[in-house]
């Protein structure tokens, strides 16, 4: 499989960044590496392309990074393996840190290049930085929300410094990090607005070319700007040092546009499959790798009224032998999981013929070749608004939002499922917005907790595709509520984590201001950061 790669040079061999890529992406994004001056667009791409690797479902991130927030919040059905049930590799974490940080160094380049422009310049490039800068605020929300406090201000210059001081920055409180991305994002949502109606023909026309997550499409940018930043502003409004700010910014962001259908979403479509952006392959042998058997506390979410199926069971699962959906469960024994074996993960020598879990439905996932990797869902900021109403952070009407974020989400998935190319697995036809509608209000009526009914779904929705989100709900309000029974045998990490500890590599590499952060968060795994429960 062909690799692009984009590099950030220091300032001893040049400013710029050049990258080897192959025609593929040359002829969809231009390669700033090979233009004589890089220019704020190709710098965006730039941005973007760096981050990519944790903007889009992929192999890597999907089997070294995503796997573990699956297991953590049992969204996979997955070996209870005795010894190493909450383990997981140093160097996944490392490979999601330095991702930011490359990411960032592009930014910082963008910036700079921004900063030297005269007036005229900087007005046709604005919109570029100013895209760039919601996707590193999206990435550097995903890091603090794992990690806690970290490196931002004073990170990713030494391109442009060439000290090498600037490789080793001091961390920034993680509470001041969300407090600017909320303050931020709210300031870039009224510039794009601002700048979109006087954007000209030739930007336009390289937004159109450079933009390979909204294809230039600005209505969508702003739905993205504004949907992150409530996403943000929920995660920050129960708990901490920013709850005022952030149900303040909850209502600004409910009075402007926000992802809401399929129209607005923002995700890779699956028309970029023959792009080295988003390798078809790539995604279906993700899902293959992991644990792709079913989850039994998702089972029971997709079954809870009356026994009667979820609308989306049967295209997030295909059914065992016996024509059940059966989970695994944090009670069973890694010997009984391997007595009880599974189709094609390993779980002992079962085979198709006498599976007794039910898996990842192959039309959706495994078999899926045209897959669609979200970023953003119409149900997801559903179940946001649903949240803030049922909290009383807005006003509106919760279970309304809450059914609208059922309905979204089985759109969405079998939107998925109805893209399958292959010759096995099951194609489902959506039932209908009556159908699922009369459904999302039977089961909001089964719970009397009605914030974990709107958890519960949300956690449902994130599934598989984006566990690291739903670990972050989880943590920061108890739902849904799932067992975590210690792993006695375990050496080093024998209950869930609060938090993921920084990489070994940055602990060496930025050894004092490592140090020094330590001795204000404590780097353990028992740390709770400040917006969790």
């Amino acid at each position: 499989m062909k690799k692009y790669k984009l590099i950030i040079l220091t300032a001893l061999a040049a400013s710029l960044f050049t990258a080897c890529s192959d025609d593929d992406f040359s002829k969809l994004y231009e390669d700033p590496g090979k233009t004589t001056t890089v220019s704020c667009d190709k710098l965006m791409t730039g941005v973007f392309y760096d981050a990519k690797g944790y903007i889009f479902n992929s192999y890597w991130r999907m089997y070294t990074w995503d796997n573990i927030f699956a297991k953590y919040t049992q969204t996979v059905g997955y070996k209870n393996n005795s010894g190493a049930v909450y383990a997981y590799n140093d160097g996944y974490a490392n490979d999601r840190w330095e991702s930011f940080y490359l990411s960032l160094a592009q930014f910082r380049q963008l910036e700079n290049q921004y900063n030297k422009e005269n007036e005229s310049q900087q007005a046709n490039d604005r919109i570029f930085k100013d895209l760039a800068e919601v996707v590193v605020y999206d990435q550097l929300a995903q890091v603090v929300s794992v990690f806690g406090d970290a490196p931002f201000t004073k990170a990713g210059y030494i391109g442009i410094t060439g000290d090498p001081t600037s490789a080793r920055p001091a961390y920034d409180d993680d509470v001041e990090i969300y407090r600017t991305m909320l303050s931020r994002l709210g300031e870039l949502y009224t510039d794009i607005a601002s700048i979109q109606s006087s954007v000209t023909s030739l930007v336009s026309s390289s937004l159109t070319s450079q933009d390979f997550i909204n294809g230039g499409d600005l209505n969508k940018w702003l739905a993205y700007a504004n949907s992150l930043r409530l996403r943000i502003a929920v995660n920050v409004a129960s708990q901490g040092d920013l709850t005022t700010v952030a149900r303040s910014a909850i209502q600004e962001c409910l009075s402007r546009t926000l992802v809401s259908s399929d129209d607005n979403a923002i995700e890779v479509s699956a028309n970029n499959e023959d792009t080295e952006l988003y390798n078809s392959d790539d995604v279906v042998n993700s899902f293959k790798d992991i644990n792709n058997v079913a989850s039994q506390p998702m089972v029971d979410a997709l079954t809870r009224v009356d026994g009667t199926e979820d609308p989306r069971l049967r295209v997030i699962y295909s059914p065992n032998k016996d024509g059940q959906f059966v989970g695994t469960n944090r009670t069973e024994t890694n010997d009984e999981q391997t007595q009880r074996g599974s189709a094609f993960n390993g779980f002992g020598n079962g085979g198709w013929a006498d599976r007794y879990y039910a898996y990842l439905d192959s039309a959706t996932f495994t078999g899926n070749r045209l897959f669609i990797s979200p970023i953003m869902t119409a149900a997801e900021v559903d179940f946001l608004r649903a949240e803030c109403y049922q909290n009383g952070w807005a006003t509106g009407d919760a279970k309304a939002a809450f059914i609208s974020g059922v309905v979204n989400s089985t759109k969405f998935y079998y939107r998925l499922n109805n893209t399958y190319k292959s010759n096995y697995g099951y194609v489902g036809t959506y039932p209908g917005d009556a159908t699922v509608q009369a459904y999302a209000e039977k089961l909001w009526n089964t719970y009397d907790n009605k914030l974990e009914a709107i958890m519960t779904q949300k956690w449902v929705n994130f599934g598989v595709i984006q566990a690291p989100l739903a670990w972050n709900d989880i943590r920061r309000t108890g739902y849904p509520a799932l067992s975590y029974p210690t792993d006695t045998q375990a050496q080093t990490l024998a209950d869930l984590p609060n938090r993921i500890k920084y990489p070994n590599a940055e602990k060496a590499n930025n050894a004092a201001n490592y140090a020094a952060e330590t001795q204000v968060q404590a780097d353990e795994w028992t740390t709770k950061l400040f917006w969790a429960k």
